[in-house]
Parts: structure tokens; C-alpha cells; sequence
């Protein structure tokens, strides 16, 4: 099944070759980004970002010839200012020959117009992990509309999902699936 999110509507195809054919008439964009959780004492927490007011997980665009695993890496640490020494993908990291697959919790679609060109933007969502001793200090990218990035706790996740994106929310949902993150 291939959800396409539109705002906040979800289109469904059940076959792929329909799925081809809806891709081919937009303009493609590939990034990743990551849920990133942070164990501490008083339990695990979750880092957050606010991007143009509404709630989301850190992700960017795929440079040329960039691998997607180092693009979710990259644009992690962009948004947030970790360093890249602090962060790592759940199952084995960036370690040579890690194929594409390893961490990824799964890959979302959306549709959106800019420029009056509709684009496809496909997501690419890892399972991150901070080092224990990162520091709990963030620095928002404010030049891509992000005004906060939070660590936050498990429990406070919802009230977040009420004021972000459908997308969001499903990674979410696919991430608590299986990925035993408590």
C-alpha cells in the first residue's frame, strides 16, 4: 500500500504500477531525516523541531550523489546543531556497506505546490539514537523556518502529533510498530 499525503489528506494505491504513474506527474525530490531518541536517567526522550508553527521531525533534501543514510544524518544535525559524532542510525549506524534499509522505519510521501510546480517528496525516515551525554541544548535552523528543537518524552508526543503534519504522524505510528524504543 502506498500513502501519498496532501495537507492533511491521505491518498491510497494499492498497486504499484498505478503508484509509477501518479510519481511520474510530479516534479520527484528525495530527502531523510530521523526520530532520534536520547536515553537518559528519568527515560527516554525524543527529539523535536517547529517549523513554520507546526510540529516535526528533522529532514532535509538528498545533495547529489549523496547516500540517503548520510542525508538523514546530515540534515539531523543541520536542523538541530547536534554534532555528527553524538548521532547515529539504531542498527549499526554509517557503517560501510550499510545498505539503505538498516534503521529505516519507513518512507513517506507528500505532495505540495511551489512555484505553481506540484512536487513529490519522498522521505526517507530513520531510526536515530543520541549519545547519552549529548548535550541536551539544541540550536534550531532558523533559516529553514525552525524555531524550536526540543527533546521531549514519550508521553508529551501526542499533544505534539495535534499540531504537525499527517506525514509525521505516521512515522510515528510505523516507528511505535516494532522498534521497541522504550
Amino acid at each position: 500500500m502506498y500513502k501519498i499525503f496532501i495537507d492533511d489528506k491521505c491518498i491510497c494505491i494499492s498497486n504499484r504500477r498505478a503508484y509509477e504513474a501518479f510519481c511520474r506527474e510530479f516534479k520527484e525530490i528525495s530527502a531523510a531525516g530521523g526520530l532520534v531518541v536520547r536515553r537518559t536517567e528519568g527515560g527516554p526522550t525524543f527529539l523535536f523541531i517547529r517549523r513554520n508553527g507546526l510540529w516535526d521531525l528533522p529532514k532535509g533534501h538528498q545533495e547529489a550523489g549523496e547516500d540517503i543514510r548520510t542525508t538523514a544524518l546530515r540534515e539531523v544535525c543541520e536542523e538541530t546543531g547536534l554534532a555528527a559524532g553524538d548521532l547515529r542510525i539504531r542498527s549499526g549506524g554509517p557503517a560501510p556497506g550499510a545498505t539503505e534499509k538498516e534503521g529505516l522505519i519507513g518512507i513517506t510521501d507528500h505532495c505540495y505546490l511551489r512555484n505553481g510546480i506540484w512536487h513529490l517528496k519522498h522521505s526517507w525516515w530513520y531510526a536515530m539514537e543520541a549519545s547519552a551525554d549529548v548535550q541536551p541544548r539544541l540550536v534550531p535552523q532558523t533559516e529553514e523556518g525552525i524555531s524550536e528543537a526540543v527533546w521531549v518524552r514519550p508521553d508529551e508526543i501526542p499533544v505534539l502529533l495535534d499540531h504537525s503534519y499527517s506525514s509525521i504522524r505516521e512515522v510515528i505510528r510505523q516507528s511505535e510498530a516494532g522498534n521497541g524504543w522504550e
